[in-house]
């Protein structure tokens, strides 16, 4: 991706040094987000025993960049400058705008060409949920009746689990999906209250949900689906450790380490069959 200008760099973040740091650059260019959804999808289809192709991955995280990036260029069209990454899309989005389109361009390409059909349909129901999203949220057409982030973290863990519809036959199955979408709107909110309320404020109600989909978790651990069950009751403790160390953190640090707790699929792969 290209680099801005030294002086677009420093303006990215009110810590211009830590702004120059490499660990903080995925945030900013919105390559987090595809790497959770990925480790997601692997784990998922591993433990549905579900075949996961190199171009389902490849379309997964070109979807999910595309819509992040477009999400935060038009909140910082509407004027939203809060944080480091919408500052750094404002001001770049114009050399990010052809890598955009070449991403949209392939992506459209791999879908319509190399894509199971069954697959196809089922990405085109959720691709028509995101645009429904994008209208509501950036357009306005039709007032959104629930939270941002909730709406965000249904339709990131509807994506990761795509490739794994087809298996959903139990309570349990559809609860792990359940769970991890959960597991995203605790993401999502953290990072919106640490922002924008500020890190002294009490975050008890994320906390208590983080401890809610931990104890969930664990449930689904002793029979049902264990390395699912295991890699959710994890990233949900992480987040509660996150949110009990907040003021003694950067607000660079958390919004870096918010998605570093969604990595747990990293640990839980080698064990999955």
């Amino acid at each position: 991706m290209p680099t801005a200008a030294p002086e677009t760099v420093l303006a990215v973040s009110s810590d211009s040094t830590s702004a120059m740091r490499l660990w903080l650059w995925p945030n900013l260019l919105s390559l987090d987000a595809p790497l959770v959804a990925l480790v997601w999808q692997y784990l998922f289809a591993r433990c549905f025993h579900v075949p996961i192709h190199p171009v389902s991955s490849t379309l997964l995280g070109l979807a999910v960049w595309l819509i992040y990036t477009a999400d935060r260029v038009l909140d910082a069209w509407a004027g939203e400058q809060r944080s480091p990454r919408h500052r750094f899309y404002r001001r770049n989005w114009r050399a990010l705008a052809p890598w955009w389109l070449a991403a949209l361009a392939t992506a459209t390409w791999l879908a319509l060409t190399r894509l199971p059909t069954a697959v196809l349909i089922r990405g085109s129901v959720l691709l028509t949920a995101v645009a429904l999203y994008f209208l509501a949220v950036h357009l306005d057409v039709f007032p959104i009746r629930w939270p941002k982030e909730a709406a965000v973290a249904v339709l990131f863990a509807l994506g990761a689990s795509l490739d794994a519809w087809d298996k959903l036959a139990s309570a349990a199955d559809f609860g792990s999906i359940a769970l991890f979408s959960c597991l995203c709107w605790i993401n999502c909110s953290a990072i919106e209250q640490w922002e924008y309320r500020g890190r002294s404020k009490r975050s008890s109600v994320i906390r208590s949900a983080a401890l809610g989909i931990a104890m969930a978790a664990l449930v689904l651990v002793p029979e049902h689906r264990p390395i699912l069950g295991g890699a959710e009751m994890l990233s949900a403790l992480a987040l509660v450790l996150l949110d009990r160390s907040r003021n003694r953190l950067s607000l660079d640090a958390l919004r870096v380490l918010a998605d570093v707790a969604l990595l747990t699929p990293i640990l839980f792969l080698p064990l999955a069959d």
